[in-house]
């Protein structure tokens, strides 16, 4: 190769020392000004100084058909690493502890305590009153030392939420690449991709690194996420540039990778991204409401300030003037702002922050990995999913069980029948020619690549023959290939033979034959395709679908001069051969279909199969019932809109599916008022994923493309995760009402009492230390210990939640409010009023007001773990330790409580209870209880009781739990959800909701 004169010292990646030779011929710096020039002639320019194609290819090491040299790999490619660098992109800087903190601290009304403590600090050190010169600080000191120690606290909830979601974030970004190594193709993480490296592409994959095409099969790429323009680039030798970030869109390729990680085009792009989350709906209602109760918190607290200065001016105008006054003052503002700190509910947002955290990375466990967090609220709500049939009812396990070639029919494999020779020689070319390079069989066994391919690879080496040498001995003689898209459904691959050329095609049978003009024989001669000999094929096919078969023809083409841009190339076949190829339903699959219909949820299968297979697996699955409508493709798409409309309530399955079509069912869905769940794996099911209210993407079988639209990926492609989603959406909404109806009890009784304390003279009953100990009790340890409860079966037994509209408070949650908060309000009036002359104390004292708080603290115990259960259940305790951070919560609570009593002294302005009185403050909170439970016997208006707004309920006679019924959820032109089948379910009643239901 001639003197590069791009050949020197990079500026970027990783330092090599001066005096260290090094072992490739080009360095980074000109790869990285070769992949960055925009003006396309000096670029081409650039190009052929470095050698083209080839010299590229040897000055980084690398063969442009084998790949990196396998010796490489001794001391893991440290070289290659040390020059060109690894691909790992640039991550935004981690938040540190101390901003967290920062952060908490900046909340105003924080910031207003603390000056106030300090104020009270001075006063207290300056202006004592009599008999507590050595005490009068302490009151400011210790409020300054709790108001820290919530800003720790939140600060390190935050904190370990914040490392929770970029642990998921690398998980999300988990990849594997297909490259070749060594002449081998094998699997790699993205991360171990490495320049020189040979990378597989093909249609939905993303372009993992900067580079220079290879081979491309009408490959085309979009490129819109990194130059603007929204038409995909057909690549080809003339536009060779292949940019990190892209995706190929269309065909399949080989490209050689030239800059990767923080030096590609798609790191640098990284680096200037925001990270920033954006709010869910459920913090942005929370949001809302938060605001409310503040507003709320901030009238009493004034009121609260306003009594207590008219009480005191009165007092003072009766007794000469002491400075010492002032701190009297200095205490009102401190318990008015104390007020408005605990009425603030800042918890909500956080509750919602833990809830979905700690539910994301546990529905990693059951296969489900959130790319977007809305999604996990949404999901809840979903009244329809709308699945695919490969691979997510089916498991995708694939076994070729019978078939037709040469006119030879056969239902075992091997065939105990004779195939003519040279028409199975056909096959087994067309099988192991006509399939991506990325489908291989590993030891018989292991399917990598599409299992369908795999499965015919699979019956090629039982008949007696090699794909894999059939496949390497045709590799040179490949003329072009036409892929498979879910447009086209089919497949051709052009191989020159001599002086001739043969295409070999695959595709569905019905699209496939019509195109067939002759048909093989059993003697092995073609004979005319006639309408009739079609009929009988297709009577053969149908045959096979009947039983659940997958069902693909095999044909040919011979070629005496072929023509790659002639338009008719995959016309005038001869049919070959028919595979029926059985993929079993996953067993799991119709108890998950009948929980989808319990919960109601309508499950559809749309699916790009045969309607006759379709039709065999959805009953199977229990997805097609009686009265259910199955419909093809080209059919749904001649109908307009309106007619759409009218079957949405008894289609359950659409066969021969194109992408569109699977786009135009989501839109009507979606624009019929249901809330759509998409499963999907191939390229052109994008759109569909992003017009659903949540995409699902195939997590094994699904395309780079797919899972980019999608908002969880189902890692194991199975159905049943799907429902654990379902399942997991219902569970943070709950937990986040669990929250509210906890949060807002506190709030209703702690913000009563103080008024009335203020209004009847008796100042405030809580101080504002311990109203700051109430508020981190109600707010960072409620939430956690609410945010992390589990999912239960139960959650499926119950109607949809449409998250848009469903009210966070029901009328089951304002019950509970209203009867616990009236209750501590009584309890603490009574301790308040009567407190000293049932324990003989001395009114408004310190041992009375202690009375008073540890009451009210083990009220608020109790009352979270009725808080548990907001929808009617009746047992609290069910499941009581399947959450340990729940149990731990409450544990450290009572721990800390008792500590603040026995040690808390004038800090905490408490004093030691006696025996007698600890067992009555105790008694009494506990007595939330049995009260909760005798809540739970008195009925609430029927309309509305989950405050699911625009919802159709099914109650089963007077029971508080809600059975589905096995019937389909269907639109109605009113906006509801009605469920239709019934008619055998007499003892169910409908009740309809609307907006004014609360």
């Amino acid at each position: 190769m001639p003197k590069n004169p791009f050949r020197r010292r990079r500026k970027v990646g990783p330092e090599r020392k001066d005096d260290e030779e090094c072992p490739f011929q080009l360095r980074l710096d000109p790869l990285l000004a070769l992949m960055k020039e925009n003006n396309e002639l000096t670029c081409e320019e650039m190009y052929r100084e470095m050698g083209g194609l080839e010299g590229i290819a040897q000055g980084v090491g690398s063969d442009l058909k084998h790949g990196i040299n396998e010796s490489e790999a001794a001391d893991g490619y440290a070289d290659r690493i040390l020059e060109y660098g690894a691909n790992i992109y640039p991550k935004a800087p981690r938040k540190g502890f101390w901003m967290f903190f920062l952060e908490a601290m900046n909340d105003p009304t924080i910031i207003i305590l603390i000056a106030a403590a300090i104020v009270s600090l001075v006063i207290g050190l300056a202006a004592p009153e009599d008999g507590e010169e050595a005490t009068s600080w302490i009151e400011g000191a210790a409020i300054m030392a709790a108001v820290l120690a919530v800003g720790l606290i939140t600060a390190i909830n935050e904190y370990g939420q914040e490392s929770q979601f970029r642990a998921l974030n690398d998980k999300k970004n988990e990849k594997q690449v297909v490259v070749i190594r060594g002449s081998e193709q094998v699997d790699v993480s993205i991360q171990e991709l490495l320049v020189g490296d040979v990378i597989v592409l093909e249609t939905g994959d993303q372009i993992p690194a900067d580079g220079v095409l290879i081979i491309g099969h009408e490959l085309t790429v979009d490129e819109s996420v990194m130059t603007g323009e929204a038409d995909s680039v057909h690549k080809s030798p003339e536009n060779w540039k292949m940019l990190s970030g892209c995706k190929a869109d269309g065909g399949n390729g080989r490209m050689l990778a030239l800059a990767v990680g923080e030096n590609s085009q798609w790191g640098i792009t990284l680096k200037e991204l925001s990270t920033k989350r954006p709010p869910t709906p459920l913090q942005e209602q929370l949001g809302v409401m938060a605001k409310l109760i503040g507003l709320v918190g901030l009238v009493v607290a004034v009121l609260v300030f306003i009594v207590l200065m008219i009480y005191w001016a009165i007092d003072v105008s009766k007794e000469a003037w002491k400075w010492g006054n002032l701190r009297d003052i200095v205490d009102f503002f401190i318990i008015a702002v104390t007020i408005v700190v605990v009425a603030v509910p800042e918890g909500l947002p956080l509750a919602v922050t833990i809830s979905l955290a700690y539910s994301m990375k546990q529905m990693i466990r059951d296969n489900n990995l959130v790319r977007q967090m809305a999604a996990c609220e949404t999901m809840g709500g979903a009244t329809n999913i709308c699945s695919d049939k490969t691979g997510t009812l089916t498991e995708n396990r694939m076994t070729c069980t019978e078939g037709w070639i040469s006119g030879v029919k056969f239902d075992s494999v091997p065939p105990e029948v004779t195939i003519p020779a040279e028409a199975l020689t056909m096959t087994m070319e067309n099988i192991s020619i006509n399939s991506k390079d990325t489908s291989v069989v590993i030891d018989g066994a292991t399917f990598n690549g599409n299992k369908t391919e795999c499965a015919l690879l699979v019956f090629t080496d039982k008949v007696g023959g090699s794909w894999a040498e059939i496949r390497q001995n045709h590799e040179d003689s490949v003329v072009t290939i036409y892929p498979f898209s879910s447009a086209r459904k089919r497949m051709s691959t052009v191989v020159s033979q001599g002086a001739n050329t043969r295409l070999y095609l695959k595709g569905a049978p019905e699209i496939v034959l019509e195109d067939c003009d002759l048909v093989m024989t059993p003697n092995g001669s073609a004979v005319p395709c006639t309408s009739a000999m079609k009929g009988e094929l297709l009577d053969l096919v149908n045959g096979m679908a009947s039983k659940g078969l997958r069902t693909l023809v095999l044909a040919f083409r011979d070629f005496d001069a072929f023509d790659e841009k002639a338009h008719d190339n995959e016309q005038h076949l001869t049919c070959l051969a028919i595979m029926g190829i059985e993929d079993p339903i996953r067993p799991e699959v119709p108890g998950a279909v009948a929980t989808c219909r319990n919960a109601g949820v309508t499950v559809r299968m749309v699916t790009g199969d045969n309607i006759v297979t379709a039709q065999k697996i959805a009953q199977e699955a229990g997805i097609l019932t009686e009265g259910g409508l199955a419909m093809e493709g080209p059919e749904f798409d001649k109908l307009t809109d309106e007619e759409i409309d009218e079957r949405l309530p008894t289609l359950q399955v659409l066969a021969r599916c194109s992408p569109l079509d699977k786009l135009r069912l989501v839109k009507r869905l979606v624009d019929n008022g249901e809330i759509v769940g998409v499963t999907g794996d191939g390229t052109n099911d994008a759109p569909a994923l992003k017009a659903a209210d949540v995409g699902l993407a195939m997590g094994i079988a699904g395309t780079d493309v797919a899972k980019e639209a999608a908002d969880i990926i189902i890692m194991d492609d199975n159905f049943q995760s799907c429902v654990l989603a379902v399942m997991w959406g219902r569970c943070i909404f709950d937990n986040i009402r669990k929250f509210l109806q906890f949060q807002l009890t506190v709030n209703f009784s702690a913000l009563l009492v103080a008024f009335i304390g203020a209004v009847t003279q008796k100042g405030s009953p809580l101080r504002a230390i311990q109203l700051l100990w109430v508020n981190l009790i109600m707010d960072t340890m409620a939430a956690l210990a609410l945010g992390t409860e589990k999912p239960t079966p139960e959650l499926l037994d119950r109607p949809p939640i449409n998250i848009r509209q469903a009210s966070l408070l029901s009328n089951i949650m304002i019950r509970n409010i209203i009867g616990q908060g009236i209750y501590q309000v009584c309890l603490l009036c009574i301790i308040l009023y009567a407190g000293p002359y049932i324990w003989d104390v001395a009114d408004q004292s310190v041992h009375h007001y202690t009375l008073i708080f540890n009451a009210f603290v083990f009220a608020q115990v109790f009352n979270e773990i009725n808080s548990r259960k907001v929808n009617g259940e009746q047992n609290v305790f069910d499941g009581f330790f399947t959450n340990w951070i729940f149990v731990g919560v409450i544990v450290v609570t009572v721990a800390v409580q008792v500590l603040i009593i026995f040690v808390g002294g004038v800090a905490l302005q408490v004093t030691p209870l006696t025996w007698d009185q600890w067992i009555a403050t105790v008694l009494v909170g506990f007595a939330s209880l049995p009260l909760g439970a005798m809540l739970r016997l008195m009925p609430v208006p029927e309309k509305d009781r989950w405050g699911f707004r625009n919802t159709t309920q099914f109650l089963r006679g007077a029971k508080t739990g809600w059975t589905g019924p096995t019937s389909a959820v269907t639109s109605r032109s009113d906006g509801l959800i009605a469920r239709d089948s019934l008619a055998d379910k007499p003892e169910m009643a409908e009740i309809e909701l609307d907006d004014a239901a609360l």
